[in-house]
């Protein structure tokens, strides 16, 4: 049995302890009941809101109930990072096998992961790392790169420097850092997954892009160390007043269990509508983004790579991130456009955007379809091989026809 005190980080930097986990041990499938209720003084605080609106009311004497982490406590598990962030956590805590599993990395997360959630075991204090600085960034590339070849990191400083940006979410290597301008989040090249793609450099000139299509994305910045580049990407979840935003994945306002992404963009726009402050803004916003990703050849578009945040004013679509074109080459999309995994035609677009009651759909095609012309330029200005843009370049402009056709 494990109970965690559950705390929340408020926009003005304040933090509270809003509620408590429960966890039974587990089985030898590695399963185990968990349960969640929020403490009485957060469910009577007039400016309390759900930390899931879809799944965990807001009220006292709500006990929520579940096994492992999935719904309806899966927005616990969007407080973990995936496979890298995990891996690095358990490597740094030297965690025995048995406790790989999410509770105990929950209680290792602390206050140091992504978004506005902190936890420590109950009656302790909120621990929290010295992040580590853009000014270790050679050491904290060279320490990712050892670590995802299985290589001990025998240097304590470069262990610890990897351990302070073990909380960032995604499979590939990355880490979180703090500098005079903000909080960043760092994006290393992968020798296992890149394959013959620079990726860091395209994802680099998709973020550029996008912005140029009208979409909302953070600030963004390469650096290039030697032969490497590494991208960062301003934290979209710390606030003016050095506070944090609550975020939440789709994956668990539409209900998902970890480890599930299949459903429809159609789907994830009703959860949008429903839950959003500004739901015809936001869900405006969703479908430029869904244009965008369709002409890009953004596959990888899975439900935890669109999230909703809450800054103290209700949950709102978070600004657009992860947008790479078609590296893996798998030519269709995570989620489905409609009835297929492919891009529409034009037809079609403005179909789904009457749909969702998108005004204006026919000015967002044509200006996503235009900003796609920036695509070589830009990924030539970051460095990005020739004969990458080449390739990429070529899907661009065959899903960009196959969207105006």
């Amino acid at each position: 049995m494990m109970r965690l005190d559950v705390w929340l980080t408020l926009p003005d930097g304040m933090q509270t302890m809003i509620g408590e986990l429960a966890f039974g041990d587990a089985d030898g499938s590695g399963r185990y009941a968990s349960g969640f209720r929020y403490t009485q003084a957060w469910a009577a605080n007039r400016n309390a809101f759900p930390i899931d609106p879809e799944s965990l009311l807001l009220a006292t004497g709500n006990h929520f109930e579940s096994q492992n982490l999935f719904p309806p406590l899966a927005v616990f598990d969007d407080a973990l990072p995936d496979d890298w962030g995990r891996r690095v956590l358990a490597a740094d805590r030297k965690l025995p096998r048995r406790e790989h599993a999410e509770p105990y990395l929950l209680r290792e997360v602390g206050a140091d992961g992504l978004g506005a959630l902190a936890f420590c075991e109950q009656g302790k204090p909120l621990q929290k790392l010295q992040p580590a600085s853009v000014l270790d960034l050679a050491d904290l590339l060279e320490a990712a790169s050892r670590f995802e070849a299985g290589i001990p990191l025998e240097d304590e400083r470069m262990r610890r420097l990897l351990a302070a940006g073990g909380s960032a979410g995604g499979a590939r290597p990355k880490a979180l850092l703090s500098a005079d301008d903000g909080a960043w989040i760092a994006k290393f090249p992968s020798r296992l997954k890149d394959g013959r793609y620079d990726v860091v450099g395209l994802e680099a000139a998709a973020m550029v892009l996008a912005a140029h299509a009208k979409l909302l994305v953070p600030q963004t910045r390469l650096e290039v160390i030697g032969a490497k580049k590494v991208l960062l990407v301003k934290r979209f979840d710390i606030t003016e007043q050095g506070g944090r935003a609550h975020m939440i994945s789709l994956r668990t306002l539409c209900k998902e269990r970890p480890g599930t992404y299949i459903l429809s963009y159609r789907e994830v726009a009703d959860r949008i509508r429903k839950h959003s402050a500004d739901p015809a803004e936001d869900v405006a916003r969703f479908y430029r983004q869904t244009v965008f990703n369709a002409m890009l050849g953004n596959t990888d578009d899975h439900l935890k790579n669109f999230w909703m945040i809450n800054a103290g004013a209700g949950y709102r679509l978070s600004p657009a991130f992860d947008l790479i074109p078609d590296v893996a080459e798998k030519g269709e999309h995570t989620l489905c456009f409609d009835l297929a995994f492919t891009p529409p035609l034009k037809v079609d677009w403005l179909k789904i955007g009457k749909l969702w009651g998108v005004s204006g759909a026919p000015s967002i095609i044509e200006e996503v379809a235009e900003a796609m012309s920036a695509f070589e330029a830009l990924a030539r200005n970051f460095g990005v091989p020739q004969e990458n843009i080449a390739a990429i370049k070529l899907d661009i402009e065959k899903r960009r026809m196959q969207c105006l056709g």
